[in-house]
C-alpha cells in the first residue's frame, strides 16, 4: 500500500491531476514513495486516450469542492475562427468556455485584433463565460478599448483580471483601467494557475480593485 510505481500527470501524459497533486494526494493516503511514469510521445500522438474518458473516471476524492471542466479557447484569425479542442482534438466547446489570445497562437496581423475579438464574440457569444487575459502587454497595443467594451457590454460577456499576469507584469494596466470605466459586464478574479503555488495569487486581483475603488 505504501508504494505505487505506474502513475500518469498532466503534466506530461493523460491523467486528470498535477504531479503538486499527485504527491499531495499520496502523502494523504500514506504512500511512501511513487514514481509518475507519463505515456511515451509514440502512445499520445496515436491518440489511443481522449480528455472525455478521463472526465467521466475523474471524481472529487478530497472534499466537496465543486468542480468545473472547461477549456480555454484561442483566438486564431481576424474572422471568427477560434480553436475549441485539447489535446486530441475533442472539443468540450459546450462547457464551461473562456476566450483568449495568446500572440504565438493568433495567426494573422495584430493591427486587426480587436475586429478579431468582436467577430468571435457577435458568432460563439452565448458559449463564451468571459475574456481571459484581454489586456496582455503582448496583444492589447492594437485594441481599441471603447469597442471591445461595446460589444461585451452588448451580451453581458464579463472579463479577467489575471493574477498571474499582474504578478509577471504582463498586463496592461492603462488599457485595463480604460476598459474597466466602459465596462459594465462585469470581472472574474482568477489566478490563471499553472502550478499550486499561483493559486496563493489571488490577492493580487482584489488588491487591483481596491486599489482603484471598484470594492
Amino acid at each position: 500500500m505504501g508504494e505505487d510505481y505506474h502513475i500518469h500527470s498532466i503534466n506530461f501524459s493523460d491523467w486528470m491531476n498535477t504531479i503538486d497533486e499527485i504527491v499531495q494526494y499520496a502523502h494523504k493516503i500514506w504512500m511512501k514513495r511513487v514514481a509518475i511514469t507519463d505515456h511515451s510521445q509514440a502512445t499520445l500522438e496515436a491518440g489511443t486516450r481522449n480528455y472525455r474518458v478521463n472526465l467521466k473516471r475523474w471524481k472529487n476524492m478530497h472534499n466537496d469542492l465543486d468542480i468545473i471542466f472547461g477549456v480555454e479557447w484561442d483566438l486564431l484569425d481576424e474572422e471568427w475562427n477560434c480553436c475549441f479542442e485539447i489535446w486530441t482534438k475533442h472539443s468540450i466547446e459546450e462547457d464551461f468556455c473562456i476566450l483568449s489570445c495568446h500572440d504565438g497562437v493568433y495567426q494573422w496581423d495584430l493591427k486587426n485584433i480587436t475586429q478579431a475579438y468582436i467577430n468571435a464574440i457577435e458568432k460563439y457569444h452565448d458559449k463564451i463565460k468571459f475574456i481571459w487575459h484581454i489586456c496582455s502587454k503582448k496583444t492589447s497595443q492594437y485594441l481599441n478599448i471603447p469597442k471591445i467594451a461595446e460589444v461585451l457590454n452588448k451580451y453581458n460577456i464579463p472579463i479577467e483580471i489575471n493574477c498571474s499576469y499582474l504578478k509577471l507584469d504582463r498586463t496592461d494596466t492603462s488599457k485595463l483601467d480604460q476598459l474597466l470605466k466602459l465596462l459594465k459586464s462585469g470581472v472574474y478574479v482568477c489566478t490563471d494557475a499553472h502550478c499550486l503555488h499561483d493559486l496563493q495569487l489571488k490577492e493580487l486581483g482584489f488588491q487591483y480593485l481596491k486599489d482603484r475603488g471598484y470594492i
